[in-house]
């Protein structure tokens, strides 16, 4: 016996199986953790040519959405195998129903209006911290939401940011993040007992951001509603307030101690809440628009980890994520979810990525950066990676070339001119990538000692914004009539042989062959 799908409708939820007569179903309160969640409602049905039929009206669920829910069945006393989750939305359910828009043209950087509009910037990227926008009791103006029966708070003048920067770009694809401290974040108590992680280590300085609370219902209900509320204003079919295409769901989650930090948790327990939160992201996308696209974070550390790698419960690695994920997902039902990958030089003071060491062509590789960047695409498209027959879209949301001070500036400057250019050709030439940014505008003094951005930083000038270094070029002239000038100039600097090397790599995406490592003191 097993449920092998389950469809949302407007008015019903259908559970596919592969049996008929009686049975029960019990909804429950998607939290994960060593308890199951609160029973909603426990009921008695049939299964008939394959189906069991329950209402999705909120009444019949303690007012929530049922398609939120989770689904056990029962038939003579066992529990029923199979998916758990909604797997399919029907295609009338959402009011926006087009394809997801994608531009012609990959490229990104967060420019002020007037000059993405010249530059040919078709999509964008911002930050949006829950702990930012809702909010629990105070003075400030703000707006009502109401989501599963409950009315929540939003706050009116970061809504009135948030839409002033999605008006000003054709797509945008929202980082969600909450954070406690940082990213505009108010401090307010009552909101973040609500809504940080219940193990969030409070006592780590570099503990950036938190992960979103997939263990308490509270804290489960202010994501779906912070998600629900951006979803639903950002995807109206009259774009009266921009269009959001899509969400990254945290940031670089493999190093989930400083990005997204649950306290210490081995991998596969702190999967298990990652992918409830990409899934009720993917579910509030599709109560509202057909195309809107979820994505995982991942840093560089692909095989390997950050920093310590005897914290196992602190820091994971990219590709055993991307598997455990896909196994639980499958399992639990499958939706699809996709990859924002920051593929950054080996070493992130030096922009010549053409001589990163640790990255190779394998499925193994320590790391995967611009270097070897194909490598997650071809991961990606493996058979049991592919959903419905098609593999899992990319976006590459961070990344970028840093330039030193000093005596080496002009030389690193010279390197990451030709390092973007050999960078997008090498993003572009791939099948699935739909964007691929660059992580900073201007260079930020308080970034790590890292100068990543395309322009100095100018405190007195509008956005800081000062003078365009030597990789704004390059980044202007890829798509444009200068192209084939950037690209010599590029692949002159970089060597031929090995600018064509790169652009079109050996495909060894096998396991990586470690017989020689020793030889070489790895």
């Amino acid at each position: 016996m097993k449920i092998t799908a389950i469809i949302a409708e407007k008015e019903r939820i259908r559970l596919c199986t592969d049996f008929d007569g009686a049975a029960q179903v019990r909804q429950s309160v998607p939290t994960v953790g060593t308890k199951p969640g609160r029973t909603l409602c426990f009921s008695s049905c049939r299964a008939e040519h394959g189906e069991i039929v329950v209402p999705r009206e909120e009444a019949k669920c303690g007012g929530r959405d049922a398609i939120f829910s989770r689904f056990d069945v029962f038939k003579d006393g066992e529990t029923v195998d199979g998916v758990k989750y909604v797997t399919d939305v029907a295609e009338d359910v959402p009011l926006d129903r087009t394809p997801y828009p994608q531009p012609d043209v990959i490229k990104m950087l967060g420019l002020p209006g007037e000059m993405a509009k010249k530059y040919g910037i078709r999509q964008g990227l911002m930050n949006i911290n829950l702990p930012a926008l809702m909010a629990v009791g105070t003075d400030e103006e703000t707006l009502p939401y109401t989501f599963n029966g409950r009315v929540y708070r939003v706050r009116s003048k970061a809504v009135k940011e948030i839409d002033s920067y999605i008006k000003s770009v054709p797509m945008v694809t929202m980082i969600l993040l909450n954070s406690p401290r940082l990213f505009g974040s108010t401090g307010e108590k009552a909101l973040l007992d609500a809504c940080i992680h219940p193990r969030y280590d409070w006592s780590c300085s570099n503990a950036y951001i938190s992960a979103f609370d997939m263990e308490t219902e509270e804290g489960q209900e202010y994501y779906a509603a912070f998600v629900s509320f951006l979803v639903e204003r950002y995807t109206r079919p009259d774009r009266a307030f921009g269009h959001a295409v899509g969400a990254i769901i945290s940031n670089e989650v493999n190093s989930q101690y400083i990005w997204g930090n649950a306290g210490e948790m081995p991998m596969e327990d702190y999967v298990k809440e990652y992918a409830s939160a990409l899934r009720i992201a993917w579910l509030c996308g599709q109560r509202y628009c057909r195309h809107f696209r979820v994505y995982i974070s991942l840093d560089q550390f692909w095989c390997g980890t950050n920093f310590d790698p005897s914290q196992t419960k602190r820091y994971y690695s990219g590709r055993a994520m991307l598997e455990e994920l896909n196994v639980l997902c499958r399992k639990e039902g499958d939706f699809p979810w996709n990859v924002a990958y920051h593929p950054y030089p080996e070493d992130l003071r030096w922009p010549d990525f053409w001589h990163d060491r640790a990255p190779d062509f394998t499925f193994s590789t320590p790391k995967i950066t611009f270097k070897n960047m194909e490598v997650l695409e071809a991961f990606l498209s493996q058979e049991q990676f592919l959903y419905r027959d098609k593999p899992r879209r990319i976006i590459f949301s961070e990344q970028g070339f840093n330039s030193q001070s000093g005596p080496l500036q002009a030389m690193t400057e010279k390197m990451a001119a030709a390092g973007y250019v050999l960078a997008y050709m090498k993003a572009r030439n791939m099948k699935t990538v739909d964007m691929f940014t660059h992580h900073a505008t201007v260079d930020n003094p308080h970034e790590f000692g890292l100068n990543l951005g395309m322009f100095r930083y100018d405190p007195n000038a509008p956005h800081h914004i000062g003078e365009p270094k030597p990789i704004f070029e390059s980044f202007a002239a890829m798509e444009s009539d200068k192209e084939a000038e950037a690209v010599a100039k590029a692949r002159e600097f970089i060597g031929a042989e090995l600018f064509d090397f790169l652009l079109d790599p050996p495909l060894l995406y096998g396991e990586r062959d470690t017989s020689q490592d020793d030889a070489f003191g790895a």
